[in-house]
């Protein structure tokens, strides 16, 4: 075996060794492909020399041994592969040679989030070859929340240079370039590559395709701490390998300065590895700027709230934006097409009901009216019922951390259930996959809660075993209440191979002292067994639930048998998307039980909303987030039928008629901060990220330092909510100031304008564009 070869090809391919070439419009994935190639390259030669002087071969031999099984395909070292010769001392593996469980990624953060594939340019190792990836815009959308298998076609070959069709599409109208379902090339495509005189191998041609795809379909981790870890694996490896089987009083000095060289040359390379890792890492933890910020108000509290209603609603319906909000509430069958404005400008108690609790979203309105609108209130953030967030959860749970710990009274989440392969779906992860994605959050949720808050994890058979251990590590055995089973025996679906499955688990833990309002959850109880029941009240026994309501009742047990939602009800979003809906009845019991109206529910697996409209019609605050593009076409439309009023559901029973307000907005993303970045390389090799000094407006020594937020790459982003969520601060009233500047004042007094941030004044900021 070539050791060197083989070596380096394990570093180049953890390193994306392909070249990624400059381009106009680059995405944050092409400029972290373009960034780990200039890396690697910076410091191989350098490498290439100490080794070789260190004694070649034998050191490449030994260093291909230690860290195969931390290099990967990710970039990102952990257990990859163990196999048992190399007897590491945690046992992480198992027969089918992925680690085990939670040991493969424990220390990691899950940072993978919706990246689309891109059009990029490739160039082979030896920079002779360009590859010109190129996406079929109509197919490359990620329907679904899938990681699809993209198919790839040969355009034409002119010189050194390829051309590819990159797309979804199976009826391309040039040459397949992969057999259908394999990963092996046709051989009319390599026919076709030595013909035109590409020089390349079929492994370095695959390469390509590799690094190509992985802006999509590899899962990708930071580590946490990679120099402790390696350091720590090389020392152990080390001494199980060189040591044990030796006899160090017959070694010679020159075989003990051999082996502190290999340790040294491990060490640094180890130290380039973290390097790279801790930078990557501080802009995966650093906060995000919050962009595409719109609230919605219903009718009613407008005109109850507002400062001169009337002449708000007159402005809005003369406004040429306004008829995209007609057009919508037609969609949302909030009206018909008899229709008129004129409905609008009625005195609310002449108002037909329908019409009282329309939802007005700012979208559809100009800037002038917008910011009439959110002027208008007295404290605008004391009317929201709720906040929703497109955003990796991860990130909006670390962003938003200033201005909600400790103030979540009830967390439920419904997420991923660990079904099947990493590499199909995205919420189809391994186990220690999913594992590190579930506890990455739960550690960061659980700083949510407030002393009075409850936890709740929905899960099913394919992950409730490995939900109920995490759990137990994070909030601590002592903490857990219930185990809960949602029997659901309506749902389709009958083996004859095994027991039906119907019933999901959902694990209930405190966090200190907790809400449970057990007299807002009674149940009937049978007719036999009301007589037993009312003779224990009168002689005084305990099993009497009730307090002073005439309603016999009961604290349901933990097996809860809820109906699941049928296909053809009212409250059945059909949706085109795979969400597996929740009954809101399910999610009542959950709020009623554990919360009051003085309380903020969270949902950070919010899939089809189905928390955030139970807890809206049952008077709590609510803070729901959600990165897939459902956000925009489920969450968003329905939490907007429930304030105009639509009767699903628990509406009737709780008696909810519609109203309110809430604010949505997305999260800049990991991989736009990575685009944000200017890279460039010091004179060591080292990575000088620049940060995000592009948007400072001055630099010049003794003058003050400001954001500029009207740098063109943060159009839309909103500086009001970023500083709202870094600072912890509420939003009093957003306004045009008398230069028409947009402005804010927050709750505690503090008045900002968009066009003088003052980072010296307000240094939390600095952490957005100078992260440590």
């Amino acid at each position: 075996m070539d050791y060197k070869k083989a070596f380096f090809s394990a570093l180049e391919e953890s390193y994306l060794g392909s070249k990624v070439k400059n381009q106009k419009d680059k995405s944050g994935f092409s400029n972290l492909l373009e960034i780990k190639s200039q890396y690697f390259q910076s410091f191989k030669a350098e490498l290439e020399e100490k080794i070789e002087e260190c004694g070649g071969i034998d050191i490449y031999n030994k260093l291909y041994t230690f860290f195969e099984s931390y290099l990967n395909q990710t970039g990102v070292p952990f257990f990859n592969d163990t196999p048992i010769y190399k007897n590491i001392y945690a046992r992480v593996y198992n027969n089918s040679k992925d680690t085990a469980l939670f040991y493969k990624t424990q220390d990691l953060y899950y940072v993978k989030s919706d990246i689309l594939y891109q059009s990029l340019e490739i160039q082979d190792k030896n920079e002779k070859y360009t590859f010109y990836f190129e996406v079929d815009e109509d197919n490359a959308q990620n329907a679904d929340n899938s990681k699809n298998k993209i198919k790839f076609y040969l355009i034409k070959i002119e010189d050194s240079k390829i051309y590819i069709q990159a797309t979804y599409d199976k009826t391309s109208i040039y040459q397949p370039i992969f057999k259908e379902g394999d990963k092996d090339f046709k051989e009319d495509f390599l026919k076709e590559i030595k013909e035109n005189k590409i020089d390349l191998e079929e492994e370095s041609l695959k390469a390509i395709f590799r690094d190509y795809k992985k802006q999509n379909e590899i899962d990708f981790f930071i580590h946490k701490n990679a120099r402790s870890f390696l350091q720590e694996q090389f020392d152990l490896w080390m001494f199980n390998h060189l040591y044990k089987d030796s006899q160090i009083h017959q070694w010679e000095l020159s075989s003990i300065q051999i082996l502190q060289k290999l340790r040294n040359i491990a060490f640094e390379i180890i130290e380039k590895i973290a390097r790279f890792e801790d930078e990557l890492k501080a802009i995966w933890l650093k906060p995000k700027f919050a962009k595409n910020t719109q609230y919605v108000f219903s009718l009613d509290l407008i005109y109850s709230h507002s400062k001169e209603p009337q002449n708000l609603i007159k402005a809005f319906i003369e406004d040429e934006a306004f008829v995209g909000q007609i057009q919508e509430w037609r969609e949302l069958k909030l009206i018909d097409e008899s229709f008129s404005s004129s409905e609008l400008l009625k005195d609310e108690i002449f108002m037909e009901e329908k019409y009282r609790y329309l939802p007005i979203d700012t979208k559809h309105l100009s800037e002038k009216n917008r910011y009439a609108l959110l002027n208008s209130f007295e404290d605008l953030e004391s009317l929201l019922n709720g906040e929703l967030i497109k955003s990796d959860n991860f990130q909006a749970l670390n962003t938003l951390m200033p201005k909600y710990q400790g103030k979540i009274d009830l967390i439920y989440i419904d997420p991923p259930f660990n079904t099947g392969s990493d590499f199909e779906y995205k919420d189809r992860f391994q186990d220690s996959t999913w594992l590190t994605l579930m506890e990455n959050r739960l550690e960061l949720s659980k700083d949510f809660l407030s002393d009075k808050g409850s936890f709740y994890l929905h899960l099913d058979y394919n992950a409730n075993h490995l939900g109920r251990n995490m759990l137990d590590r994070i909030f601590g055995k002592d903490n857990f209440l219930n185990e809960i089973i949602w029997f659901y025996d309506d749902s389709p679906g009958r083996s004859k191979a095994f027991f039906p499955r119907k019933h999901d688990n959902i694990y209930l833990y405190k966090y200190n002292q907790y809400y449970f309002n057990h007299l807002d959850i009674r149940v009937e109880i049978l007719q036999e067994s009301k007589d037993r029941y009312q003779t224990a009240r009168v002689l005084g026994g305990k099993e009497y639930i009730g307090g002073e309501s005439s309603e016999i009742g009961k604290i349901p047990e933990d097996v809860w048998k809820i109906a699941t939602v049928k296909g053809n009800s009212k409250e059945n979003i059909q949706s085109d998307t795979k969400l597996t809906q929740k009954p809101e009845a399910l999610l009542q019991r959950i709020i009623q039980v554990s919360s009051d109206e003085d309380s903020l529910v969270l949902d950070y697996h919010l899939g089809s909303g189905t928390t955030i409209a139970a807890a809206q019609k049952l008077g709590r605050k609510w803070l729901g987030v959600e990165m897939g593009e459902h956000f925009y076409e489920v969450i968003i439309p329905r939490i907007k039928k429930v304030l105009g009023g639509f009767e699903c559901g628990i509406s009737k029973e709780v008696e909810y008629r519609g109203g309110g307000a809430f604010r949505y907005y997305e999260l800049e993303s990991y991989e736009e901060a990575l685009r944000g970045c200017e890279y460039v390389l010091d004179n060591e090799g080292m990575i000088d990220y620049r940060k995000s000094k592009k948007l400072i407006k001055s630099l010049n020594k003794g003058e003050r330092i400001y954001l500029d937020m009207q740098e063109p790459s943060r159009k839309n982003y909103d500086i009001f909510q970023t500083i709202a969520n870094t600072m912890g601060w509420d939003i009093k009233r957003l306004f045009l100031d008398e230069k028409n500047i947009p402005s804010c004042e927050f709750s505690n007094g503090e008045v900002i304008n968009l066009q003088e941030i003052d980072l010296a004044k307000y240094p939390k900021l600095k952490n957005l564009i100078w992260w440590k």
